[in-house]
């Protein structure tokens, strides 16, 4: 019953004021037009890309394990989407765009004080990005040149890598310096070891257990023979051996342990020099921009339909509390 007193009321305030209804209309329409042509013309470039899997590239590409390594070449799940799209929404990819393509001048931010603020807002006037039902990224960029804006998207579809390298450089590079200290201090470690051998080998020790054996053999054939002169020169060598033979075993058997420690220390640090040079790109490019001469902004009918709704909605607004006062 209220909702068909109410249908009657607003078709009462219609049928009175229709003239005016008409002539608001029509004086709206003709604002809406002024307005739209008045409003500078947009173009519109568009890019779509996917995540790619983020792994390092010496473990995709040069890891020894055949046949256990994932497929760099898969396109990437939920979680690598979410990375893409924080890199793509960061200030530093804003900032470093703005700079690359000097976009402080092409859109007119003078205000030094509080440029990044009105960076941002230009970049969302400008640019929408808009995350798709097929886990891929939209990148809509709008400007006053059709190349401009296919320029402005495909240079920040590039500078997602940069961002990238720029936030692994760091974390690389202090990775690095420790592997490479370490390979360094293994390789010194081992030229020391050497350097003492071959000391013990000019002093005529070369495999302390053989000569052990060599001498015990050769000193039982002196004393059947009854070999006085070598007797004893195998008695000078045994005090040799007895002297240096440990440290020869020693020296030897940690030359083994870190011969082999270098062979670990060596991949790690090949792996780590790769890792520091290159970085597999965090996206797949479905579609490049691509100028677009087909106006985008503004819509004119768009702009029309709302001056002329809103001020028809005002002038009804008006009539019904003018009719309220009226009745009190």
């Amino acid at each position: 019953m209220n909702a068909f007193l109410a249908a009657n009321f607003f078709i009462k305030i219609l049928r009175e004021n229709i003239k005016s209804f008409i002539k608001v209309g029509i004086l709206s329409i003709i604002v809406g037009l002024i307005v739209s042509y008045l409003l500078p013309v947009e173009y519109s470039s568009e890019a779509i890309i996917l995540p790619a899997r983020h792994f390092s590239v010496s473990k995709m590409l040069i890891e020894p394990n055949v046949g256990n390594q994932e497929d760099y070449l898969e396109i990437g799940d939920e979680d690598d989407l979410e990375k893409l799209l924080q890199i793509i929404y960061s200030d530093d990819l804003k900032i470093q765009l703005a700079n690359e393509l000097n976009l402080w001048k092409r859109w007119k931010i003078e205000n030094k004080n509080y440029k990044f603020y009105y960076l941002k807002s230009k970049w969302d006037h400008y640019i929408n990005i808009y995350r798709t039902n097929y886990g891929s990224v939209r990148i809509k960029v709008y400007d006053r040149h059709p190349d401009t804006a296919a320029i402005l998207a495909n240079t920040m579809l590039a500078l997602i890598d940069t961002i990238q390298k720029k936030m692994t450089k760091q974390r690389i590079q202090t990775a690095l310096n420790i592997v490479e200290r370490e390979y360094n201090n293994t390789i010194l470690r081992i030229n020391e070891m050497e350097d003492s051998l071959k000391t013990l080998r000019e002093m005529g020790i070369y495999d302390y257990k053989e000569q052990v054996k060599a001498f015990s053999k050769e000193y039982a054939k002196a004393i059947a023979k009854n070999d006085i002169k070598e007797k004893e020169n195998l008695e000078k060598l045994f005090v040799q051996l007895q002297k240096y033979g440990g440290a020869y075993q020693t020296w030897s058997e940690n030359l083994r342990k870190y011969r082999a420690k270098f062979a670990v220390i060596k991949a790690k640090y090949d792996q780590m020099l790769i890792d520091a040079q290159y970085v597999l790109p965090l996206k797949y490019v479905v579609q490049s921009a691509i100028p677009n001469n087909k106006k985008a902004r503004p819509q004119y009918l768009l702009i029309i339909l709302i001056c002329f709704l809103s001020s028809e909605i005002l002038l009804f607004t008006y009539y019904i509390v003018q009719s309220k006062s009226n009745s009190l």
